[in-house]
């Protein structure tokens, strides 16, 4: 068994794009800072995609990511190993969650900024996405999203090494945040490992916010992301 596999078996795989990675990642390089409030730091390197007449810049992006000021005390913003899944029975619920969560914005002249928190090497973790789109773009990679996701009640999941697993969607609808929004619950299942998020999506101008607040085997408190999720719209006002 190689040490990845190993370290998989030890503490199970999840599907959360940035998020899905092993407690001895964490242990030996996510977590640097845990012991020293000195050492904490919330610089961000966002990325762009390739872009030179795009009118905001990934910096003014980034200046408006959550920081560990805004989150529950404990949180220290992490580097996570990006491992989703590969296959499913049900691709399009797949390639959703994904691209949302994971893959860059395909769009001409996207820019995005990203940032990732941990408040343990068990969990919870938070991951923040910010995708500022030309025209309507927000709001219809948000509307296209939930179309999809909402008919995503369970479905396989599997990874290249032939790992697998299975996932379910519970949509609850608008969050009334933003302009506009939408919210569920996504609970990743391998073996005898659950990992459950509550996954917020809200479109305010220009600007898609994904945010996925993750837990196992539950995800923290729903109203408690819901909050976090206005304090991360306020920062783009």
């Amino acid at each position: 068994m190689s040490p990845r596999s190993a370290a998989t078996s030890a503490t199970g795989r999840r599907r959360l794009a940035t998020l899905p990675v092993v407690a001895a990642l964490l242990a030996g390089t996510a977590l640097t800072g845990c012991g020293s409030q000195g050492h904490r730091s919330d610089t961000v390197a966002p990325t762009q995609v390739p872009s030179p007449s795009a009118s905001t810049g990934p910096e003014d992006l980034s200046a408006a990511l959550l920081t560990t000021a805004q989150l529950p005390p404990g949180y220290v913003k992490t580097v996570l190993r990006d491992d989703p899944p590969a296959h499913s029975d049900r691709p399009e619920c797949l390639t959703a969650l994904n691209s949302l969560e994971s893959a860059r914005s395909s769009r001409p002249d996207a820019v995005e900024a990203r940032v990732n928190f941990a408040m343990s090497q068990s969990g919870p973790f938070l991951q923040q996405v910010l995708r500022r789109l030309p025209g309507s773009g927000a709001r219809q990679d948000l509307e296209q999203a939930a179309r999809t996701l909402s008919g995503c009640p369970a479905f396989s999941i599997g990874w290249s090494d032939g790992s697998t697993g299975t996932e379910q969607v519970v949509p609850h609808g608008s969050a009334g945040i933003g302009d506009a929004s939408w919210h569920a619950t996504v609970t990743a299942t391998t073996g005898t490992f659950t990992v459950q998020e509550t996954l917020v999506l809200v479109a305010v101008d220009k600007t898609l916010l994904v945010l996925s607040d993750a837990g196992s085997p539950t995800a923290p408190e729903r109203s408690r992301t819901l909050a976090l999720a206005r304090t991360a719209v306020s920062r783009l006002r």
